[in-house]
């Protein structure tokens, strides 16, 4: 079977389970994502027993489209050829009690969130992978594997002290700023989150520095892009400038002649060197220039800042919520602005919400909001404002979110329909922890919403 890219699409798959007479096409069969794939396979007689019967000790229903109660008294051996057949299988594993720390350390790696969960709750899973698992991009998983009972207290303490919240949800405004530079570096070799802490930390060193500006992880780069002591070759390189940047984007944007229309498709691009190209781009009309000047990257902000069709009073009233005139950085804001401006802002972009959540002036209805705004960071900023309402953060709480509003808790079952629908209007992150409760009126979604604009 093929992987990423070059798979063919589950109802092909599909058809090859119920047609294929290759064993060790149906062995991967038996172990696709895809329940309907399985069940295919599990029908098809030329599929090999052992990888049934092997399935079902490990927890699998015998149709394999779902999952019972697993053999307590399968052997570590028969787990690990099991992690050999698939992604399912892997799964799986994840969840068999008799998983060694051995088999749950390679299976930290996993591309599939669950797996990686699974393994952050897991009774044999090491100090080591824990470690590994607390600077996972997964925020929940971070979360997990920080109060699991053999957690990485020295780890721990180290991200901390880097900044991160102390449930790894997120960063908090301290940082160590006396981290030496083989902390730092040793914090990047974790993953994706160690590297994001390191890369935005003052004191990193120019060679962790220099590795995370070409980091496959956006949040890495964004970091780099943020950190106030990056060097100015290091800013190029993360915002993808470098020479390895050939998207066919990037190569279009570098005509002079791109249309407004090309323009503005551009303007939301997942990629951040995409986005500061469309920002210097002379061709970019005002509202696109005013989209990107309220961007997550700092670079991009400041490429919008300085492009001449910049509208002065939108930038001024930037400025006034508490921005430098380059949109780069926080500053002080001005207290005579008023609460209508800041209520337009707070429908923006992320820059232009971020100044909102933070300034003092914000009315209590537009923090109710931002505190189910898609980005952690704001929702925690809005928890801490003196004037968020009381009664929504009660609201919240009875439907089950989390204490630093980043995850779920136990929710209150006896809430009503009415008042479970004040909460999925507050916005997306309240619709997440309804469609937790349970009297929710939607399927429980895994992950919470995430960031409105990735880099």
């Amino acid at each position: 079977m093929t992987r990423g890219h070059d798979r063919p699409p589950s109802f092909l798959r599909r058809h090859l389970a119920a047609t294929s007479d290759e064993a060790p096409v149906l062995v991967g069969l038996a172990c696709d994502e895809n329940l309907w794939v399985r069940r295919q396979a599990a029908q098809n007689p030329a599929t090999p027993t052992w990888v049934l019967d092997l399935l079902v000790r490990a927890g699998a229903a015998p149709d394999l489209r779902g999952t019972t109660n697993a053999d307590p008294d399968m052997a570590p051996s028969e787990l690990r050829r099991l992690v050999e057949c698939g992604p399912w299988a892997q799964q799986l594993v994840a969840d068999h009690p008799n998983a060694t720390s051995e088999i749950l350390g390679a299976l930290a790696h996993h591309p599939s969130g669950r797996v990686r969960m699974s393994v952050a709750g897991h009774h044999n899973t090491s100090t080591d992978t824990l470690s590994v698992l607390c600077a996972d991009a997964d925020d929940a998983i971070r979360r997990r594997a920080a109060t699991a009972e053999h957690r990485p207290q020295e780890v721990l303490a180290l991200m901390r002290r880097a900044g991160a919240h102390p449930q790894l949800s997120g960063t908090s405004d301290g940082v160590d700023h006396h981290l030496e530079a083989h902390e730092l570096a040793s914090l990047a070799r974790l993953g994706p989150w160690g590297r994001f802490l390191a890369g935005r930390h003052p004191s990193c060193p120019r060679d962790v520095l220099t590795e995370a500006s070409r980091d496959a992880d956006w949040r890495v780069r964004s970091a780099v892009l943020d950190n106030p002591r990056t060097p100015g070759d290091l800013l190029a390189a993360a915002a993808g400038l470098d020479e390895s940047a050939s998207t066919d984007e990037i190569r279009r944007l570098s005509d002079p002649g791109a249309t407004a229309d090309e323009l503005l498709a551009l303007a939301t691009h997942q990629q951040a060197e995409v986005r500061l190209a469309v920002a210097r781009h002379r061709g970019a009309s005002t509202s696109v220039i005013g989209a990107l000047a309220v961007d997550r990257v700092a670079e991009i902000r400041r490429a919008a800042a300085g492009h001449h069709l910049m509208d002065p009073v939108e930038l001024s009233l930037l400025v006034r919520a508490g921005s430098t005139a380059d949109l780069a950085r926080l500053a002080t804001p001005d207290p005579s602005i008023t609460p209508e401006d800041l209520d337009e802002l707070a429908r923006g972009g992320y820059w232009a919400r971020q100044l909102t959540v933070r300034h003092p002036a914000t009315r209590p209805a537009t923090l109710a909001r931002l505190l189910c705004d898609a980005d952690p960071k704001l929702r925690e900023w809005a928890a801490a404002h003196p004037a968020v309402p009381s009664e929504i953060v009660e609201l919240l709480r009875r439907a089950g979110a989390a204490e630093d509003f980043q995850g779920i808790a136990e929710a209150d079952a006896e809430m009503s329909q009415a008042d479970l629908r004040r909460v999925i209007e507050l916005g997306p992150y309240g619709a997440w922890v309804v469609s937790w409760h349970p009297k929710g009126p939607t399927r429980p979604q895994q992950s919470p919403p995430e960031r409105d604009c990735e880099p």
